[in-house]
């Protein structure tokens, strides 16, 4: 057996040596900057969404704000997802935000870069590495993976946002003109989407914000020069509104289902989010309301 794994081995290298393919060439990978504000049990539920279904990951890093009844239960979340680069903020979080987050997009080797919050869950697989072939292969400003055929309502408006015109470039995978209403129209998203680093850069560097909300909000306003977005025939994600902790857009629709406290109580208690239930949900909003129910860690 040994034998013939070599003889495989070299074959392999003396094809390899043949056509000139490199196979020890490493697919590119895209780093992922993770925001997060006094809450430990969700933030454990995405991490471990992100664990179960995603490849191509670089670095990982949650730049997270946290009162002190909450610092135990991030310390928690970073030892299970010990990989996970946890930045906490400061005493003056408004001033420390945007540098650490030029810090953690930009300092790091690779050249692709998502962006997510903490109340957001993983549902299905979805290949960095893949994703990072397809923007380059069709010209994209970036590949949006709360999008799909059928994500054609918007929670946060209550009103129907319809599938824009838009062109099957793949199996399974599509583009559109970055237009449209409601989330097809938001080319700037820190709801995990897919941007080449080269391309967002010298916009953030410009923009004045102190958390993630206000830098959506200035991000927004700016345009990209590429206007193609991709998107899977299937959403990748979803959101989850249980509560509401930032403190810039109060009326964002959301379930008010539990306070930060009593989820805070939930993941002292050793709970956590049961997320089985969601894997391939089937949602027709970026946002959903849904009855989670809580498991033992």
């Amino acid at each position: 057996m040994n034998k013939i794994k070599k003889l495989i081995t070299l074959c392999t290298l003396v094809c390899a040596l043949a056509t000139g393919c490199n196979i020890y060439a490493q697919e590119q990978q895209a780093d992922l900057v993770v925001f997060s504000f006094n809450r430990p049990l969700q933030l454990y539920a995405f991490l471990e969404s992100l664990e179960h279904f995603a490849t191509g990951l670089g670095e990982v890093s949650v730049i997270y704000r946290s009162d002190e009844e909450y610092a135990a239960g991030y310390d928690e979340v970073h030892e299970v997802f010990g990989e996970v680069n946890f930045v906490r903020q400061g005493k003056n979080p408004k001033a420390d935000f945007k540098p650490l987050v030029m810090k953690h997009s930009f300092q790091t080797p690779n050249e692709y870069i998502i962006y997510a919050v903490d109340d957001i869950l993983v549902k299905d697989y979805m290949d960095l590495s893949a994703g990072i072939r397809a923007l380059q292969k069709h010209g994209a400003y970036g590949l949006y993976f709360r999008c799909g055929t059928g994500v054609t309502y918007s929670y946060m408006r209550q009103t129907d946002a319809p599938l824009p015109p838009c062109d099957e470039v793949e199996p399974g995978l599509y583009k559109w003109g970055l237009r449209g209403v409601s989330h097809w129209s938001y080319q700037h998203t820190v709801d995990m989407t897919l941007y080449k680093k080269a391309d967002i850069g010298p916009t953030l560097k410009s923009l004045k914000f102190g958390n993630p909300n206000t830098l959506e909000r200035a991000w927004c306003r700016r345009k990209p020069k590429t206007r193609v977005g991709l998107f899977y025939e299937n959403s990748k994600i979803l959101n989850i509104p249980l509560n509401l902790v930032q403190e810039v857009f109060l009326t964002n629709n959301n379930m008010n289902s539990y306070s930060a406290e009593e989820l805070n109580e939930r993941f002292k208690q050793g709970l956590k989010m049961d997320i089985r239930p969601l894997f391939f949900f089937d949602n027709i909003s970026p946002h959903i309301d849904f009855d989670v129910t809580f498991v033992e860690r």
